[in-house]
């Protein structure tokens, strides 16, 4: 097997070198299918996805590094690739992956101190925060200085120029390189429409609110499209500045000349930006809050008139058990005698539509995170009938714009009503996992039972959603027309 994967690790590098990304993924995924796991192969799976430079490629860079390092804890070259990865990444879009780096690099110095994997991640990076700050992010450090820029000059163009001379004067600056690639980026035609979100970051989110409060204040009655295009304007340009500094980041890094050998790392002559604070996150809370709020009202009661299904749908009571789980009720909206509603109201205070339920299970300590429960149970009931299945993979969408990791999806039996769709995952440094978040819709009710256990098999998770949602909704016996 050793000459037979070597093989294979020979042909997924040569397709790297070739940049033919596709090839190398398509040859190494089915190298590890048919000879089983491989360290080497799991780096070079996870480089062929980071070098698309797309977020959507990062996260499947990232699954191959923590499946690789799953069955070989201490690879070197797999710690490396995945510090690599974490120290690249936003930490105001990715904030537990850009944290996970300095764990890596400590973990790679203490296995192999002097080593040139070691060498190579306290080598010289635009991106070191100074000590005894936390770590700062590509994308922020980047945002900070060019804001700057474009404050001491009197035009975009001139602060282009400024910065590419600058740049120019330090040929070994990553920093001041990135600065004047990322201003050049913006005055390409049509590129300025996005520096709104780096000038004035705070008053973008209140625009990107404001434009969306129609369809929040209209609530269950807002057409689907209306919805749609609530979260689109959230989440477009975001994403359109984040690929403009990406490239421009790597442009600049691959463009600066390597430094002398045993040349020490030159001071950056630009100031220490302030670390991310409550604001920067509360602009990225802003734009996520309304994507999710437009994924899942959209599904909530439509219009009057809107043309639906001839047949009824079910009417339901809802109710919290006591217990779920072997876990007591810890926090429940609607209220329940003796049983704190603060948790959970955290749940429905975002989704505001009538029927809208959330129970949490399992010891919460004072003021803590909800996500610390054992369990937690929330959805909504009201007419979902024609409800489409891109509707059972609203708690993804939410899972793939947060900081967590998706490990597997997968549909299970809904029982004798409706569908349901599970998801595992985790979040920041967990194993692979942790949780196990299930999907159900019918044409009564929609919900998801979240479950904050390790290692569940598909079949259990799905009782278990299958037993929390019985245990919550009780059919009345009425329609909708009785």
């Amino acid at each position: 097997m050793r000459d037979t994967g070597h093989t294979a690790v020979e042909a997924v590098q040569e397709a790297l070198r070739a940049g033919r990304l596709a090839e190398a993924r398509e040859r190494a995924t089915t190298a590890l299918e048919e000879h089983g796991p491989d360290p080497e192969l799991y780096a070079l799976l996870g480089r062929a996805h980071a070098a698309e430079d797309e977020d959507d490629h990062d996260d499947a860079a990232e699954r191959a590094y923590r499946r690789g390092l799953a069955a070989f804890p201490d690879d070197l070259p797999l710690l490396t690739a995945y510090a690599e990865l974490c120290r690249a990444s936003d930490a105001l879009d990715r904030p537990g992956r850009a944290a996970r780096a300095t764990g890596l690099v400590e973990r790679v110095n203490e296995l192999a101190p002097g080593s040139p994997e070691a060498l190579r991640l306290s080598g010289r990076t635009a991106w070191t925060a100074p000590a005894g700050r936390p770590p700062v992010s590509p994308a922020h450090i980047q945002r900070h200085d060019v804001r700057q820029a474009l404050a001491a000059a009197p035009s975009l163009a001139e602060a282009a120029r400024l910065a590419a001379e600058e740049a120019g004067r330090h040929p070994y600056s990553v920093r001041l390189a990135v600065r004047a690639e990322t201003l050049t980026a913006f005055t390409r035609p049509g590129r300025w429409l996005l520096l709104g979100q780096v000038r004035a970051p705070y008053l973008s989110a209140l625009v990107v609110l404001a434009m969306s409060m129609p369809a929040v204040l209209l609530g269950p009655t807002t057409h689907w499209y209306l919805w749609a295009a609530a979260g689109l304007l959230a989440l477009i340009p975001n994403r359109l500045l984040g690929a403009l500094e990406s490239g421009a980041r790597s442009r600049a890094t691959a463009a600066t000349a390597p430094l002398p050998e045993g040349a020490p790392e030159p001071a950056s002559p630009l100031p220490d930006p302030p670390p991310p604070g409550f604001r920067d996150f509360a602009v990225l809370g802003t734009a996520l809050t309304c994507l999710l709020v437009s994924t899942v009202a959209a599904v909530a009661p439509p219009a009057p008139g809107h043309d639906r299904e001839t047949k009824d749908y079910p009417r339901y009571e809802v109710a919290a058990p006591k217990e779920f789980r072997g876990a007591r009720l810890a926090s429940a909206v609607p209220a329940v005698d003796g049983v704190d509603s603060a948790y959970a109201s955290l749940w429905t205070e975002t989704v505001d539509v009538e029927g809208a339920f959330a129970y949490l299970y399992g010891e919460l300590p004072p003021l803590g995170d909800p996500a610390t429960a054992d369990a937690l149970i929330i959805g909504m009931t009201g007419d979902f009938r024609g409800a489409p299945d891109s509707t059972l993979k609203s708690y993804e969408l939410g899972l793939s714009q947060s900081d967590s990791t998706i490990d597997e999806v997968w549909r299970a039996d809904a029982g004798p009503d409706g569908r349901l769709r599970c998801v595992s995952y985790a979040t920041d440094s967990e194993t692979p996992g942790s949780h196990v978040a299930c999907t159900w819709l019918n044409d009564g009710s929609y919900g998801t039972v979240i479950l904050n256990e390790q290692g569940l098999d598909h079949d259990t998770a799905a009782e278990a959603a299958r037993t929390g949602r019985d245990q919550v909704l009780h059919n009345t016996g009425r329609t909708a027309d009785a």
